[in-house]
């Protein structure tokens, strides 16, 4: 081999090192329109991320938290719920594996596994209904009008198509 092919190969292999990990799968959080597959949001996201849903409660009219993590098969599960009041919807038991846990004026169920799948809620006319992802706060209603119903799943883009320089990225408002 001659001195200008290997530095010829030492330049290509260098080039494949450097760029591969731009081509290599990332996951994000994605919300979407169902109805329209219309994409109105979008988070880069990793395994044991965790990000939470809050909205105020329809009938009780108290505060509802639920937290959801993002497990190993890259799918979403709904961990913990936290609430203020028990009524229509909201559960009153826990199931097996789970713990209800009573803090002053809160009731919380932990260690929940729940897979959600598909993950499909409708936006709130009630203001109050919130997604929050690594720290960043979503008024839903920001995103969609009330009564749109919006599927949120993890999906995979290469890191060079996804967010160059950006932890969030707006799809659109």
């Amino acid at each position: 081999m001659t001195i200008q092919k290997f530095l010829i190969a030492i330049v290509v292999v260098t080039a494949v090192v450097l760029l591969l990990p731009s081509f290599m799968p990332r996951f994000a959080l994605q919300v979407e329109e169902m109805h329209s597959g219309v994409k109105v949001y979008q988070a880069p996201v990793k395994e044991g991320d965790e990000f939470t849903i809050e909205f105020v409660h329809s009938v009780e009219r108290t505060p509802v938290r639920e937290i959801f993590r993002i497990e190993q098969d890259r799918k979403i599960y709904l961990v913990e719920t936290q609430y203020e009041s028990f009524g229509a919807g909201l559960p009153t038991m826990p199931d097996e594996g789970e713990e209800l846990v009573l803090e002053g004026e809160k009731i919380r169920i932990t260690g929940m596994r729940r897979k959600l799948e598909p993950f499909l809620i409708a936006v709130s006319p009630v203001p109050g209904h919130v997604l929050t992802v690594g720290g960043e706060e979503i008024v839903l209603t920001s995103l969609a009008e009330p009564g749109t119903c919006l599927r949120i799943r993890v999906v995979s883009e290469p890191a060079v198509v996804r967010f160059p320089g950006r932890r969030y990225e707006w799809v659109r408002r």
